[in-house]
Order: structure tokens, then sequence, then C-alpha cells
């Protein structure tokens, strides 16, 4: 696992450096990114649920990317998209695509209904906690 936390680290590290984010957020985005794949792992391993360890890890990154914005006064979306990249199950949609290339449908379908319920679960955890994060600005009055 820790081996998988240091590519997730540093994947995140060089996307940092290739989408041209602020020099100051790189090495708080990599961290956000190997915490986030750490509790994505542990989830992972434990429950045997993928789909639960996909949303908790990117809610836990959403959470901290949230956070390090409030901090380093940078917009959120700073942070968790480059953070979530190690999340994003590009594998299974190339397999998907592998397997519709060679009319092996019934696997394309199997592995793309997985790989999209995993995007699925990224996703609804950034929303849910967007949607969290707001109403408690709100509810302090910070935001008006």
């Amino acid at each position: 696992m820790a081996q998988s936390v240091l590519y997730a680290f540093m994947a995140a590290l060089f996307f940092s450096f290739l989408f041209n984010v602020p020099k100051r957020s790189v090495l708080v985005t990599a961290t956000i990114a190997g915490i986030g794949y750490m509790v994505f792992s542990i989830f992972q391993g434990y429950t045997g649920a993928d789909f639960t360890g996909y949303f908790v890890g990117t809610f836990v990154m959403a959470l901290l990317s949230e956070v390090a914005a409030r901090m380093m006064k940078l917009a959120t979306t700073t942070f968790i998209t480059i953070a979530v990249i190690p999340l994003v199950p590009g594998l299974g949609l190339f397999e998907t695509m592998q397997f519709v290339v060679l009319n092996e449908y019934t696997a394309a379908i199997q592995t793309g209904t997985h790989a999209m319920l995993a995007a699925g679960a990224i996703a609804m955890a950034i929303a849910v906690n967007t949607l969290i994060m707001k109403f408690l600005l709100n509810m302090t009055g910070k935001i008006k």
C-alpha cells in the first residue's frame, strides 16, 4: 500500500507541474492526493467495496482541498482537480473500449459499468462535499 500511495503522490506532483498550478500549492496538492489514495486503499482493502473506497477517498480529498483552499487563499479546484487524478478509473475505460473493439460485449459491459460507477462515486463525493461546505459556510455567515 505504501508504494501505491507514493505513486499517487508522485502522479499528482507531476500533474501539478503539467497543469501549471501555483508553485506554493504543488506539495499540498500531492499530499492531498496521497492521503486520499491511502483512504481509498484502506476502504477497498478492508471492506472489499470498491465504490465505498472511491467515495470516501474522494470525499477526504475534497474536504482537504476545501481546507487547503481556505488556508492558502486559492480556488478549491486548484487542489481537487489534480488530487483526484490517481483515483480516476482510466484503465477500466481503456479496457472497456478494448473489449468493444475485440467484440467481447459482455466483458465490455461489465468493465464499463464498473468504471462508470466509480466515476459516478467520485463525482458524487465531490458534489456532496461541496454541498456540505457551502451549507456550513452559509451557516457561519462567511457566504452571503
